[in-house]
């Protein structure tokens, strides 16, 4: 699987972009804030349908974009066949800049047609459902926040589960997103039950809801953790030298026996719902879920949020980053393409050497630095060079 072509139009800080891609190593190179990460942001969303870089997707529209829209647009060789994706966001309340400096930055409102969506897709022309685009094409990111995965906080954690999860699960990324809801809904009406304004029965048919899609959840985060723990190991073990051995392992917030079957985990989380419904009441939150779900990384038995080295927290981390990869290749039968955006600055000589030999092969892979120093020169000789300045691609 590859990209063979990428078209930006406002997209951050490309006014227009049209670049033709294939097969291979593609070198991004440049100043920092001149759109190096702006592209493989780009090229995720049309896997994810989401930024991994912006909090609201109305911040990758540029801010001079005359129609208040940004649109990308991606052309994907896959081993079977090839697919046109597209994706349109819309910013209904784009920025005004003061044309005297110390002005102030206010913003406008633009009318949208009721129930029109801010963000739309389109497979082969066609318009479609974010679930129809998610996952049409793969990819796996290498960014710096990455390698705080170990050390970061939980919901990093969580979200490198579910990026991989939706991308290779369609149906994962549909219980997701109801059960966001539904957990939203719940922590609602848990508030207004403490403060005497719903009767406490509201919360059956919630719960009921809740238990069915954390169950679906539950399920794909063991079974993708089984097959990270099936290949983690190896990359900690060679990364170290031999002197480590890693362990993920999955902690959800409802109690789970390996023994239950699908049908029955239902039963005994619903249970589990009940014995904490006085305190959820009390402190107007969902205690019980995925949302609250934990993954620990034991290096030699050692907690590595707690006690491990920042060196042994970034093994374990980028040994987690190629499990990864090979779990979604291993699943969908397609190589993802890989995006590694300003990683190996933050790495030492021997694990960037050896991140370097483990993704070299792969089909295509997108790389961003500020500089070439630090590249092997053969890798250099065979890669698509382009220099990055002011969001003005320059091939080498």
């Amino acid at each position: 699987m590859y990209l063979s072509h990428l078209f930006l139009s406002d997209f951050r800080n490309y006014k227009e972009l049209e670049l033709s891609l294939e097969p291979g190593l593609f070198l991004f190179y440049g100043d920092n804030a001149q759109g190096k990460t702006n592209l493989l942001e780009a090229v995720s969303m049309l896997a994810t349908a989401t930024s991994f870089h912006a909090s609201s997707d109305r911040e990758v529209v540029n801010w001079s974009a005359q129609d208040h829209i940004t649109r990308l647009k991606g052309t994907v060789q896959r081993n079977e066949d090839k697919v046109q994706l597209e994706v349109l966001v819309v910013d209904p309340s784009p920025p005004v800049f003061a044309e005297a400096s110390g002005g102030s930055v206010q913003h406008r409102s633009i009318e949208l047609p009721a129930h029109a969506p801010r963000k739309r897709y389109k497979v082969n022309g066609v318009p479609k459902r974010t679930i129809d685009l998610i996952g049409q094409l793969k990819v796996v990111l290498f960014a710096p926040s990455d390698l705080h995965l170990v050390d970061g906080g939980p919901d990093e954690r969580r979200r490198f589960l579910d990026r991989a999860l939706c991308q290779v699960q369609p149906r994962y990324s549909v219980a997701l997103v109801k059960y966001r809801k539904i957990v939203a809904q719940r922590s609602a009406l848990l508030k207004r039950i403490r403060d005497h304004q719903e009767d406490p029965a509201m919360l059956n048919y919630l719960d009921e809801q809740l238990t069915q899609l954390a169950n679906q959840i539950i399920y794909e985060r063991r079974r993708m953790v089984d097959a990270l723990n099936a290949h983690a190991n190896d990359f900690q073990h060679a990364i170290s030298g031999g002197r480590e051995q890693l362990q993920i392992i999955y902690r959800p917030s409802f109690h789970v026996d390996a023994e239950w079957g699908l049908s029955d985990a239902i039963g005994h989380y619903r249970e589990q719902l009940r014995d904490v419904r006085k305190k959820e009441i009390l402190q107007g939150v969902c205690l019980r879920g995925p949302h609250r779900d934990e993954l620990e990384f034991l290096v030699n038995g050692v907690n590595m949020l707690s006690y491990g080295s920042r060196g042994q927290q970034r093994t374990a981390a980028l040994s987690a980053k190629l499990a990864e990869l090979t779990f979604m290749h291993s699943s969908t039968g397609d190589q993802p393409i890989l995006l590694l955006d300003d990683v190996f600055s933050e790495l030492d000589a021997s694990r960037r050497e050896y991140l370097l030999g483990q993704v070299a092969n792969y089909e295509q892979v997108m790389l961003t630095s500020t500089d070439l120093e630090g590249f092997p020169r053969d890798m250099l000789q065979r890669a698509h060079r382009y220099h990055v300045a002011g969001g003005v691609l320059q091939r080498e």
